[in-house]
């Protein structure tokens, strides 16, 4: 979930004015809420879902480590010459969906990088460029893929197997016409990386309607260049970076890992790497509290 600023691309919750909100816990209470795969059908959350994913700038996808925020590289993507990665979700099946900068839209295997083309059209309900996050549905099993536009359209869901696009509705509040990164959790929730305001703000996003409510300030995070955003185990990661000034991208020092830990309101800068993430997602089969 991410994408350049000059692409118009999104990670964490938008916030009130005070900055104090606090949104809801964002992980269960009890022990089957320890892991977001209930009801998970053959095929779906094997090992590898389990993980967090970012696509780089460069083109590679890496594996990230939340407990020490270490990347592995999986491979680097063919996917499509002369454009440029710009955002990315996960599935429970282990693909990525990773749009690019010409608006097309691939689907690319978590173990070894592969990529296949799609038939999506770029441009339905006037979603162009966007954020995009898998949140679990609340009734009747699976999930859905939900995209937020960075034109001011809202929310939107797509669906992977005839890949059309359908409007939920607008963002209220400051948080309307506002661009952001999406990511959902295995217990049907859904969360927003705002990175128009500074600091960069996060919230929970109404899946059936685009309301925002619990936002919250990130202290410290700008994200005026490229932004990811994902959620593991409780917490919540951002990959930022800025402009360097001048309209440049801050390009060669890379993106900063930024965690924000709901339980005690935490918002820590854990490293800073030296490629640009413009994508980040974790399927919903992924932990929904604390694995320690």
């Amino acid at each position: 979930m991410k994408r350049t600023a000059s692409l118009l691309l999104a990670f964490l919750f938008a916030c009130s004015d005070s900055g104090s909100a606090k949104p809801k816990d964002a992980g269960g209470s009890d022990a089957t809420s320890l892991i977001g795969d209930a009801g998970a059908k053959p095929g779906e959350c094997g090992d590898e879902t389990r993980s967090v994913y970012v696509v780089s700038k460069e083109n590679s996808l890496y594996r990230f480590d939340p407990d020490t925020a270490n990347f592995t590289l999986v491979g680097l993507l063919n996917c499509e010459a002369g454009a440029d990665p710009t955002s990315m979700a996960v599935d429970r099946k282990g693909f990525a969906w990773v749009r690019y900068s010409d608006q097309r839209l691939f689907r690319v295997s978590v173990k070894d990088a592969s990529c296949k083309a799609t038939t999506f059209a770029a441009g339905q309900e006037g979603f162009y460029q966007f954020g995009m996050g898998f949140s679990t549905n609340k009734t009747g099993g699976g999930e859905m893929l939900f995209l937020a536009d960075s034109n001011g359209n809202g929310l939107a869901t797509l669906d992977t197997a005839t890949f059309k696009v359908a409007k939920v509705g607008p963002f209220d509040g400051e948080f309307q016409n506002k661009k952001a990164e999406l990511t959902g959790t295995g217990d049907g929730r859904l969360f927003g990386f705002f990175p128009d305001f500074y600091p960069a703000r996060m919230a929970e996003i109404d899946k059936s309607t685009g309301a925002v409510s619990g936002a919250k300030v990130l202290d410290g995070v700008e994200a005026t260049a490229e932004w990811a955003f994902a959620f593991y185990g409780g917490d919540f990661f951002a990959f930022h970076s800025k402009d360097s000034g001048g309209g440049l991208p801050q390009t060669e020092t890379g993106s900063i890992v930024t965690r924000y830990r709901p339980a005690d309101g935490s918002v820590t800068k854990l490293k800073q790497v030296a490629f640009r993430v413009v994508g980040a997602g974790v399927s919903t089969c992924a932990p929904t509290t604390s694995t320690k």
